[in-house]
């Protein structure tokens, strides 16, 4: 049986792989031209990885719950996890990730994870929710990694792109020092702009993450041509991650919407109090949604 799922309307393709509920393919079939990353293992291996119960990494490769030691990997387990395809139509799909004595080992809490994908018009929809199936408060992280290709304009490449935000920022850097939040902070890294082109240089000391923002969406767009767009909706979301792998001058760009960043060197491994972490009441539930729209003015 496969294990990859297509959406289909008649502007978008859209795959999506059980493992992981990792998003394969963004097709757009008038411009027969596929919008993700495409996951060359010499560059990136990966396409749009799920991000939890965990964002970025933890300190020493560990955290701690009630003086209990547990071990996650960067970016958490969910990613490298088959996820149950709970209900599916032509254009839409659910898929779930249940608490089991594996992930007990690993993250000491009950929950339902669930990935669910919606494609309307040109657009693609995907809502994270989980379910505190426990007996007390959970806490968690949760977010998105899509790699996005920098080059839907004929005979362009990853410079000739910027990202437009929907407002003017003054954006705060979190800084990185070998994967972990420095503690360092940059005040007004955009210096109160509106867009930042895409230059490898800008990825040097690693990925580009922005806390206390107030744009609802960005556009990635190249800066001689500005006929197409893609546009990433983010209203709510509280941190953006941006990122290409600098030293193999890819041609993509991350775009990831977090709830939760990687810790902060020399803190404490407190999964209770640490920064960004959300907490879920027994029986509730928390929902996050992210969109990306191809638009074409022509259409």
């Amino acid at each position: 049986m496969s294990k990859i799922v297509t959406l289909e309307n008649a502007i978008l393709q859209v795959q999506i792989s059980k493992n992981g509920a990792e998003l394969h393919s963004i097709y757009h079939k008038q411009h027969q031209h596929e919008y993700l990353w495409q996951a060359d293992k010499e560059v990136w291996g990966r396409h749009a990885p799920v991000l939890f119960p965990i964002v970025g990494q933890v300190e020493d490769g560990f955290y701690e719950v009630d003086d209990v030691k547990y071990k996650l990997p960067q970016h958490g387990f969910a990613r490298d996890m088959e996820h149950k395809l709970v209900t599916q139509d032509e254009l839409s799909c659910i898929f779930e990730l249940r608490f089991d004595h594996d992930t007990m080992t690993k993250f000491p809490y009950k929950f339902v994870f669930r990935t669910i994908y919606e494609i309307k018009r040109n657009k693609l929809s995907i809502t994270y929710q989980v379910d505190n199936l426990d007996t007390e408060e959970i806490y968690f992280s949760v977010g998105a990694h899509p790699g996005f290709n920098t080059d839907f304009i004929k005979n362009t490449s990853f410079e000739d792109y910027t990202i437009e935000f929907s407002d003017k920022e003054k954006f705060q850097r979190l800084l990185l020092d070998n994967g972990l939040r420095s503690g360092a902070i940059q005040e007004d890294a955009l210096n109160g702009a509106q867009s930042l082109d895409l230059k490898y240089d800008t990825f040097k000391d690693d990925a580009i993450i922005f806390d206390h923002f107030n744009s609802e969406s960005l556009d990635i767009v190249c800066r001689h041509d500005d006929s197409r767009k893609l546009r990433v909706a983010i209203k709510d979301w509280p941190l953006l991650g941006i990122w290409t792998p600098v030293g193999k001058r890819a041609n993509f760009v991350c775009i990831e919407p977090w709830y939760g960043v990687a810790d902060l060197r020399d803190e404490n491994h407190n999964f209770k109090e640490k920064y960004a972490n959300q907490k879920l009441q027994k029986e509730e539930t928390f929902s996050c949604t992210f969109s990306v729209e191809i638009i074409d003015k022509d259409e």
